[in-house]
């Protein structure tokens, strides 16, 4: 990783992006004013110890803080390993362990970037006869949502759920300003999405479900989130597991038939 960007900048730009000013970051740091102003100018060059913390204060993701510190001169805090690198041999067993126990609950395991990471049958099998370019890797949970040649056409409350799903993203790219995710809900945004569906908030409900109409059974789903706590590696802290639960009686027993079992092989995509 390399930046082209003086640590001082980096911090004048986070700081911006959470929308405090000198006096309150200070405050929140315990630090003057006039150091935090000397530091962001590049009249002071602040120890690694002071950069991990104003980037806990400013709640910088991970690499970004990595990227603060390299800016400064300093070696990175968070480590960064493929995910099949020996290091996250740990990390591995827990996703498998979670993608295997989850059976026959539709799990996919994304990263911040809603990139599909791995997935187990259920989930894959819920892909399975949209658009083959849709399929090809890295497949994506959001374009696979929300393409009119992918789910789309199959989620019956698509306006609550596009609406969901992009407020989520939009919190995401708030907090990290990654540049791929940008484009990612520039691309989305032009897709030609309803609005919001006027049947389900009509009912209140507690959880938003996920209903699908899927070859001829109504399948309605709640998820819950996965991620790992106090993880250290980008890898790792960037991971969610994400588990649909059936919600009604009738869509666990479409799920305890395991129809993916029988499913034609070339109906869901082979890789990530």
């Amino acid at each position: 990783m390399s930046t082209s960007h003086p640590p001082g900048s980096l911090l004048r730009q986070w700081r911006t992006r959470r929308r405090l000013s000198q006096l309150q970051l200070a405050s929140r740091a315990a630090v003057s004013t006039r150091h935090l102003s000397c530091v962001e100018t590049g009249r002071s060059r602040p120890s690694r110890e002071l950069l991990i913390h104003l980037a806990a204060e400013l709640d910088m993701p991970g690499r970004d803080t990595n990227e603060l510190l390299l800016a400064a001169g300093f070696a990175p805090t968070f480590s960064q390993f493929a995910l099949d690198d020996g290091p996250m041999e740990p990390v591995r067993q827990v996703i498998d362990l979670v993608l295997e126990r989850s059976d026959p609950n539709p799990t996919l395991v994304i990263d911040t970037r809603w990139n599909i990471v791995d997935a187990n049958p259920g989930a894959l099998w819920l892909t399975s006869g949209i658009a083959p370019e849709l399929l090809q890797p890295p497949l994506n949970v959001a374009r696979l949502s929300l393409h009119p040649r992918g789910l789309a056409p199959r989620i019956v409350n698509l306006g609550d759920y596009a609406d969901h799903l992009l407020n989520q993203m939009h919190r995401t790219f708030s907090m990290t300003h990654d540049p791929e995710l940008g484009a990612l809900l520039e691309e989305l945004g032009n897709y030609d999405l309803p609005p919001l569906d006027e049947r389900w908030p009509s009912t209140p409900t507690l959880v938003l479900p996920l209903h699908l109409r899927i070859y001829g059974d109504d399948l309605v789903f709640i998820s819950t989130i996965t991620t790992f706590g106090a993880a250290r590696d980008i890898t790792a802290s960037e991971l969610s597991i994400e588990t649909l639960y059936p919600a009604d009686e009738s869509t666990a027993a479409v799920l305890e038939r395991r129809p993916w079992l029988t499913a034609p092989a070339s109906s869901a995509p082979r890789t990530m």
